[in-house]
């Protein structure tokens, strides 16, 4: 039995969540939790409101509202649309004035201070006199001195570098238009460069997703200082002078292991923390947007290495972008689908395996609304019932073990589902796949008034993780011993998750 901390990069709660949310990393987590959980394996599942993001700062200056009041509205309807998509966090954690945050922020800082590899030194950054504004982040736009695509100065969404306003070109205010002027102001860095071998040995060599080696290769090769503070702007000030303001891409680990030790309390476990955190026994398994990876995948590795008392593998999950019939996810261009919407439309599993089927893991997906609607039709509207009311007529042939005629085939289907689930070859569009293909065999059965049980029984198990409320329903009209079921698709010893 293994024990895996899952975790979803937390969304800036600047508004609701769309398809492409949850195609990437929240229904990639939910789904894991769940199979894991089949596996036998303990599993947590966390994410938080990125209260302390830069964008939430001019979000609230262009709307005229309480950055903070902003966050917890939006935070609600987040909560609502993942409770209507049926993804389940076991903890969803506010870090606003959140003392268990503000204890991780501050420990995984002291450790890198007490490491030496943070240093407080003078450094010139963007500044616009006209709106008193500093272009760390939400309030600068220019090109990426990495790979010339349009960034802020933060994070690149284009290559997942991390950019330096100084070697960007056409730097401009988001307020005002106009080039910014460059201050000196003081701040803290943390010296990545000093980890570049322990980095190398924990990092490469490794399955990862693509592009994440290709990506990892060449980063290792220029690592810089990072600025891990920003004076004047959003954050959460570990000095009471201000002089401290840690921005919310450092915070990353910390707000997950806040998140957990809130979790822990709420149930009356603190114990767990020690069990999942520093048994050497856990694995920290992050689900992510491409874009975080210069964050989870080199940032948090390091702060991870000199936190001591802290003993857990990691694992990532990175995604790419999911498309809306072709065309990039836009919502100020009004080229987006709210995920509380489709669900009002359709149904929760519906859109949970159509989003799967078409999840961006590797490199893009594509979300076609017309073809959704034709599939839905096809699947959830046609076939699952006729297969529900089979159920009764189907039992006398019960299920027995995957044996007879079909016997090959089952175990070729429960082979390719296995592979899909485990942990180094993840992926929720193989196991979308997988599922779909048992069911286009299970309707051409069902329509030739075959005998249908064992392949309803694969449904169920295949479904549990992807689409719940269905595969209950399977369970209950074919009277499928869900158990005993379950032990024989996911049978012989657990896996070895070490890495």
């Amino acid at each position: 039995m293994s024990r895996f901390i899952v975790t979803i990069t937390p969304p800036t709660p600047n508004g609701d969540l769309h398809i492409g949310h949850i195609a990437g990393p929240f229904l990639g987590a939910d789904v894991f939790t769940r199979v894991q959980r089949q596996r036998g394996h303990d599993c947590v599942l966390l994410s938080y409101s990125d209260d302390y993001q830069s964008y939430m700062l001019r979000k609230g200056l262009e709307q005229g509202v309480d950055p903070v009041e902003l966050a917890r509205r939006n935070s609600d309807r987040i909560e609502a649309s993942l409770a209507a998509v049926n993804i389940q966090p076991d903890n969803w954690m506010r870090p606003y004035d959140n003392r268990f945050f503000r204890q991780a922020v501050s420990e995984v800082f002291a450790k890198l201070q007490q490491a030496g590899a943070i240093e407080f030194r003078d450094s010139q950054e963007a500044y616009c006199p006209d709106c008193d504004k500093w272009g760390y982040e939400a309030f600068a736009r220019g090109l990426c001195n990495y790979c010339g695509h349009d960034s802020d100065p933060s994070q690149c969404e284009q290559c997942a570098q991390a950019p330096d306003a100084v070697l960007m070109s056409g730097l401009y205010c988001k307020l005002c238009h106009k080039a910014p002027q460059f201050r000196s102001t003081h701040r803290a860095f943390l010296k990545l460069a000093d980890f570049k071998a322990p980095l190398r040995d924990s990092l490469l060599g490794r399955q990862w997703r693509a592009p994440l080696n290709a990506w990892l290769r060449d980063t290792l090769e220029h690592l810089h200082d990072w600025g891990v503070t920003r004076p004047h702007d959003a954050g959460l000030d570990l000095a009471a002078d201000g002089s401290c303001r840690v921005h919310t891409w450092f915070m990353g680990l910390a707000g997950y292991i806040a998140a957990f030790r809130e979790y822990a309390e709420r149930i009356g476990q603190p114990e767990l923390f020690n069990q999942y955190w520093r048994s050497g026994q856990g694995t920290l398994v992050n689900f992510l947007g491409f874009d975080c990876v210069f964050s989870h995948c080199i940032v948090y590795p390091v702060q991870l290495a000199v936190h001591d008392e802290l003993r857990v593998r990691q694992h990532f999950m990175p995604n790419q972008f999911l498309k809306l019939d072709g065309l990039n996810l836009s919502t100020s261009r009004n080229h987006a689908i709210w995920v509380g919407d489709l669900v009002r439309q359709a149904c929760a599993d519906s859109v949970r395996l159509y989003l799967a089927s078409v999840a961006p893991e590797q490199s893009e997906g594509d979300f076609r609304l017309q073809h959704f609607q034709r599939w839905r039709q096809d699947v959830f509207l046609d076939f699952v019932p006729a297969l529900l009311q089979a159920g009764p007529d189907q039992r006398e042939h019960g299920w027995n073990g995957f044996n007879g005629a079909d016997a090959g085939l089952l175990e070729a289907l429960r082979l390719q589902w296995c592979k899909a689930t485990e942990l180094k070859q993840f992926s929720i569009r193989g196991m979308a796949q997988v599922l779909l293909d048992t069911i286009a065999i299970t309707r051409t059965r069902l329509e030739a008034g075959r005998p249908v049980s064992h392949f309803a029984a694969l449904i169920a198990v295949f479904g549990k993780a992807l689409v719940p409320q269905t595969a209950a329903d399977i369970v209950n009209a074919y009277a499928l011993p869900e158990a005993r079921l379950n032990a024989v698709v996911f049978g012989g010893p657990a896996p070895d998750y070490s890495i």
